[in-house]
């Protein structure tokens, strides 16, 4: 039972060293690729040595038709970035065999190209063939192709990285990685979109020479050229990114960097939307589609490719610009963990980590055309996955016991068609440790929807009073998000019903605040309710409610955008009583 009761409200292979290092049977993986988990298992149980799985990961990028056949897998996707398994192989380059080594080196190395084609902002050189195993498409169909003597692949190619850059340094701020002398993009016909090479300070890029039988995208000028664009921005991000802090530390995990990389593509190139693929949801839970948040939602943030909608989400509110103070925090501070970074610039907005964690949760539970929010969440919710929700209740009094949530995620529950009846939901969480949150959408029978969300993060007991009356509700989605990025916690969750037995107002929340706050009171009959806004000074700044209102528990938004920071007051006014109470804004 409850001590304290508070009303009101996870590379495809990550590799940090591919499990190569001394203790193998103690690495956790974040895995992805069908064929890099085949070869890394295989390590794991001892079937192949050190030496063999290197060169395996290396044949799945480069060579498909030199992988061993127990490795082979025809339904096996692209592999999407090659990046880890490069940095990796730097990192074990003392433990391999020379021989290995060569053939790795030998491997990877750009070969001597026909052509070479400076961008037309000189930051560029795109080194390529026309013929051969690696020749891009020769066709040459475009006016500036032409008259530039130059294949319409490699025009576009060029297109996409002056944009890229343009946007991301010189738009955005993002760290310069140019040297100078032109930085080198080359095209090959290997199994993967793409990856960026280090070489001492410096990086190289190589891209899919045709992109032929890559996975479907939404670029008008077809899957090819998205699959080119979006490469091409991916990859760019990594040079920026190695810059930056060489991928060191926890924000050089390539969780986070994958993530932060997949971002930039829809950044960049919003109509390509080629991210769409890693974030399908499926019912096989051996398949990797089914890692994404909305599949799953139990697997902890962050986890490369398919968990890049919790990036979008940061995106949406904060801008770019969210991102660039994330990286001059990292270039500074280069091992210093990417969340931390990330709660660093939130702080400067008066805002925490934990709470948008939970928001972001928020977004996820409320998209999909069977789920989605109506006037709020992602821009792009309704061409994503509907979430999987792990738990259903079945009636307005239910509970779960003994329940598990994972560091730094998240346990979604219904409850569809509820039995209707007086009163408003509560929702009472109790945890074995601190910083697990609740948030709730409900759905109406007028078409609406209603978000919100509560965490104390001190307490281990959460309870959540919704101003929701049962009789206007369809359905009511709860999530359980652990804001704690290490340790897992089991819970125990109530749901009941609930009407106030008296009138109470509470303090405004979040107080202080930036942007928004809530102001809930309770009313025990129905009455005629005021709520009014003042300053310092005593000046109405707004009415916010002038309405009879009926018994229950409510709730009204005020809003101080284009208000001063400075101490605000709000007055409730019914029948009986007013009361006057401080809030603070602070921008």
């Amino acid at each position: 039972m409850p001590l304290k009761r508070y009303t009101l409200f996870i590379i495809w292979l990550i590799l940090p060293a591919m499990a190569f290092g001394q203790d193998q049977s103690e690495t956790i993986h974040h895995l992805h690729h069908p064929t890099q988990i085949a070869i890394e298992n295989a390590l794991l149980k001892g079937e192949i040595a050190l030496d063999e799985a290197m060169l395996q990961q290396f044949y799945a990028g480069y060579r498909p038709h030199s992988l061993a056949e127990k490795f082979q897998d025809p339904d096996a996707p692209p592999i999407k970035c090659m990046v880890p398994v490069q940095r990796t192989f730097l990192e074990k380059k003392n433990e391999l065999s020379a021989s290995t080594v060569l053939e790795i080196e030998q491997m990877t190395a750009s070969s001597t190209t026909e052509f070479e084609y400076i961008t037309p902002s000189g930051i560029f050189v795109l080194q390529y063939d026309t013929t051969g195993t690696d020749g891009v498409p020769p066709e040459s169909t475009l006016p500036e192709a032409i008259s530039e003597g130059i294949p319409d692949y490699i025009y576009l190619a060029a297109f996409a990285a002056d944009s890229s850059y343009r946007y991301m340094v010189d738009q955005s701020g993002f760290t310069d990685f140019r040297r100078d002398n032109p930085y080198e993009i080359s095209f090959r016909n290997f199994g993967f979109f793409g990856t960026t090479t280090s070489s001492g300070s410096t990086t190289t890029i190589q891209v899919h020479s045709n992109f032929e039988g890559f996975p479907p995208n939404t670029h008008p000028l077809g899957n090819q050229i998205g699959a080119l664009y979006v490469t091409l921005a991916h990859e760019i991000k990594h040079a920026i990114q190695f810059t930056a802090n060489r991928w060191r530390g926890s924000a050089g995990s390539f969780d986070w960097i994958e993530m932060d990389a997949t971002l930039m593509e829809e950044v960049v190139f919003d109509d390509v939307n080629d991210y769409y693929n890693v974030i399908k949801t499926s019912l096989d839970s051996n398949s990797p589609h089914s890692l994404s948040i909305f599949g799953r939602p139990t697997s902890a943030t962050p986890g490369a490719y398919w968990h890049v909608s919790w990036m979008i989400y940061f995106h949406e509110l904060y801008g770019t610009e969210f991102f660039v103070d994330v990286w001059e925090i990292i270039s500074v501070e280069p091992l210093i963990n990417f969340a931390e970074a990330m709660d660093q610039v939130l702080q400067t907005k008066n805002l925490t980590l934990a709470k948008e964690h939970i928001k972001n949760h928020l977004w996820h539970m409320g998209s999909g055309d069977e789920f989605s929010l109506s006037d709020s969440g992602f821009s792009e919710r309704l061409h994503y996955p509907n979430p999987n929700f792990q738990h259903q209740l079945f009636s307005v009094t239910d509970s779960l016991r003994a329940v598990r949530v994972s560091p730094f995620a998240a346990n979604y529950i219904n409850i569809l068609s509820p039995v209707l009846g007086e009163g408003q939901p509560r929702i009472e969480l109790e945890a074995t440790n601190t910083g697990v949150g609740i948030n709730a959408i409900g759905y109406f029978t007028d078409g609406s929807t209603q978000e919100t969300f509560f965490i104390n993060p001190q307490e281990t007991y959460q309870e959540l009073q919704l101003t929701w009356n049962w009789s206007e509700l369809n359905m009511l989605s709860i999530g359980v998000i652990n804001t704690n990025r290490t340790l897992s916690s089991d819970y125990e969750l109530n749901l009941i019903t609930a009407l106030p037995d008296d009138d109470f107002i509470a303090q405004n929340y979040p107080n202080p605040f930036n942007g928004s706050t809530r102001i809930e009171f309770t009313l025990d009959a129905r009455k005629n309710v005021k709520v009014e806004i003042y300053d310092s000074i005593g000046r109405k700044i707004s009415t916010l409610l002038n309405d009879t209102i009926d018994r229950g528990f409510h709730s009204v938004n005020f809003v101080g955008a284009g208000l001063s920071s400075g101490v605000y007051f709000y007055r409730i006014t019914t029948d009986q009583t007013s009361i006057t109470r401080k809030m603070v804004l602070v921008k």
